[in-house]
């Protein structure tokens, strides 16, 4: 018996569209009518509004060629409740390097993410619908036909947005020249534009996977008989206006300041505004400009030159790994508690990855870089990293989902983790001065990118860089030498306020053990880090 009421796939589709437009775009709206206004604009975002709805009905149409029409409705129900609620309430787009986190992002970090909002959203605009999408029937109709109809609904979509496009001429060239990232909000449309970009680049054949080396000799000199111990200290999320040594109006690092030898650049940008992307582009050889996401994992990068220099690196992760950066050295994960032995009932402490580099450093017979890769200042479970005696500043957001807590108090949160970060270094550096006797010593500090704390309803990070607001690309930069380090303090004195980039690291990093490369490359006097002119090798 045919059921009395049965939709064309064609008819299902526009209703799950016009329901993502409502729900899922607000984002999009809100940023839209912020640029533009509502009241000279009006009729031009209800023209937007439009071709929104028809640019979701002509993705939808598409996926229905090859998927189930429930399927793809599932599909991008999920989709536009999970986007949405992180857009609406965080602020964030979903672009390709965003994703690119998911899958860099480990279970403890994902867990973070999780929270009740989340799922309030998902069960009430993605499950549920998806429920009753299957009490729905639809119209039985042979391949062809359906084919035939489905080819109608996208003809029909493109020509509902040329015509309503068609008075606002001047305003859409405006809008697509002058106000791009507006696009990263257009829900789900963008973000499925960008899954599909990202699979084609990465599993398309377009990633050549052979290891491309860079260099062909790296040496210490041999008259160079004083070995150098360095300890670089990667940071997570954490921002330089948040740093007490850089005039913050509070003292997140007290102990940092009342060091001697200490040095905080104070104009430092990151390479970019996530993990997945900053930390190998920190390492490459190459600068921003030149740096291949998809091929850093196969190309020589500033530790694989180390190593051939005969430096024994090691390379100590309390993160998500190092992204690929460390695949070729000595690696040890710290999120482990059989590891780790400062482990709490929250999560597994940063300073934890100092114990038993007595040892190491024991065991080794010339010149060592230890990297150390913080958990930091990762949101939004500030809460979580830094243990109760460091919460000084209150009070502070205990909660995951920040929409929960006022300004202050996420930013009371936030300064606490700078606060604990700060103890972290200032225990690398006592460590480091225990070796003076047999090593020049120092310590890099440097965030692999900032991070947004609700400025302009922006919240974490992972904005596109060419958009991404100073919080989140304007970075923390320390160095700490000893004594006995060849490393000219006085002249990098008056160098704390010179713009810097990632770019500037690597350079730096092979400076610092007077590593001289072929064909000068890299050399030593190249000018980043000033040193001693006794310190110099021919």
């Amino acid at each position: 018996m045919k059921p009395r009421f049965a939709l064309s796939p064609g008819i299902l589709l526009w209703i799950i569209s016009l329901f993502l437009l409502a729900t899922a775009n607000l984002q999009y709206f809100e940023q839209t009518i912020a640029v533009y206004g509502i009241d000279q604009y009006l009729p031009f975002l209800i023209s937007q509004g439009v071709v929104l709805l028809c640019a979701i009905m002509l993705v939808a149409t598409v996926f229905s060629f090859f998927l189930p029409v429930r399927i793809v409705a599932v599909l991008f129900l999920m989709i536009g409740a999970v986007v949405g609620f992180f857009s609406d309430n965080l602020g964030i787009p979903i672009d390709q390097d965003m994703i690119r986190n998911v899958f860099a992002t480990d279970i403890n970090e994902a867990g973070d993410l999780l929270n009740w909002g989340l799922v309030l959203r998902v069960g009430f605009l993605g499950l549920l619908p998806s429920i009753l999408l299957f009490l729905i029937p639809i119209k039985p109709a042979s391949l062809f036909t359906r084919q035939r109809r489905l080819a109608g609904a996208a003809v029909i979509s493109v020509l509902v947005a040329a015509v309503s496009m068609a008075p606002f001429g001047n305003s859409y060239a405006s809008l697509f020249r002058e106000h791009k990232p507006l696009r990263y909000f257009t829900n789900p449309v963008h973000p499925i534009y960008s899954a599909i970009k990202l699979a084609i680049d990465i599993g398309g054949g377009t990633v050549d996977t052979t290891f491309r080396p860079r260099i062909k000799t790296a040496i210490i000199p041999s008259d160079d008989a004083e070995h150098e111990l360095v300890i670089v200290v990667v940071g997570e999320t954490a921002r330089a206006d948040h740093f007490g040594l850089n005039g913050y109006t509070r003292q997140t690092t007290p102990k940092l300041a009342k060091r001697e030898n200490i040095l905080s650049f104070t104009d430092m940008r990151s390479c970019g505004t996530s993990t997945a992307v900053s930390l190998p582009c920190m390492f490459s050889l190459d600068n921003r400009s030149d740096f291949a996401i998809n091929q850093a994992s196969f190309t020589e990068n500033t530790l694989d030159v180390l190593v051939k220099a005969g430096v024994s690196v090691l390379w100590r992760d309390n993160n998500t790994g190092s992204q690929g950066v460390a695949s070729r050295v000595t690696y040890e994960y710290f999120q482990d508690p059989d590891i780790n032995r400062q482990c709490d009932a929250e999560e597994c402490r940063d300073i934890g990855m100092l114990d038993g580099l007595e040892d190491y450093v024991a065991q080794q017979d010339g010149d060592i870089l230890i990297v150390l890769h913080q958990l930091g200042s990762h949101g939004p479970a500030y809460f979580k990293r830094y243990p109760d005696d460091y919460a000084v500043f209150e009070p502070d957001c205990q909660s995951k989902e920040l929409g929960s807590c006022t300004e202050a108090e996420i930013i009371n949160a936030y300064d606490n983790t700078i606060l604990y970060t700060d103890n972290f270094l200032d225990a690398a550096i006592n460590f480091l001065e225990s070796k003076q006797g047999r090593y020049e010593t120092s310590l890099i500090y440097l965030s692999d990118h900032g991070e947004s704390l609700g400025e302009m309803g922006v919240y974490l990070h992972g904005m596109p860089y060419f958009v991404a607001p100073e919080t989140q690309t304007h970075v923390p930069f320390v160095i700490w030498a000893s004594d006995t380090s060849d490393i000219d303090k006085n002249q990098l004195q008056a160098r704390l306020n010179d713009p810097m980039t990632h770019d500037d690291f690597s350079k730096l990093l092979l400076e610092m053990f007077e590593i001289i490369v072929d064909e000068n490359k890299i050399a030593n006097g190249s000018g980043i880090l000033p040193m001693k002119p006794e310190s110099y090798h021919q």
